[in-house]
C-alpha cells in the first residue's frame, strides 16, 4: 500500500456528480485560463463510490463544514456556474 504523500495532489474548483443504481461518479475538474467553460473543462481525477459510502462522505463533509465555520466563519456561496453539476 502506497503511503499518503506518494499520492498525487490534484485542484480542482469544479465537481460533476452523477450517479447509476450502484454507484456515485464524481468528476472533479479546473476551471481556469486554458478552459474557460463547465463543460470543456478537462476531468481531473474521477472518484467512484458506493452509495453508503458516498452517504457516509457526505455526512463527514457537512461536519467539517459546520466546524470549519464555526472556527473560521461562514463560508460564502460560490460563484454562479461552478457549483458542482448535479445529472
Amino acid at each position: 500500500m502506497a503511503r499518503e504523500e506518494e499520492f498525487e495532489v490534484v485542484y480542482a474548483n469544479l465537481a460533476k456528480i452523477t450517479h447509476v443504481a450502484l454507484e456515485f461518479l464524481m468528476d472533479f475538474k479546473r476551471l481556469g485560463p486554458e478552459s474557460r467553460e463547465v463543460d470543456t473543462a478537462p476531468t481531473l481525477v474521477r472518484v467512484v463510490m458506493h452509495p453508503v459510502v458516498a452517504k457516509a462522505f457526505r455526512n463527514a463533509l457537512a461536519e467539517n463544514v459546520r466546524r470549519y465555520e464555526e472556527k473560521l466563519g461562514e463560508i460564502p456561496a460560490p460563484p454562479k456556474g461552478t457549483q458542482p453539476d448535479v445529472h
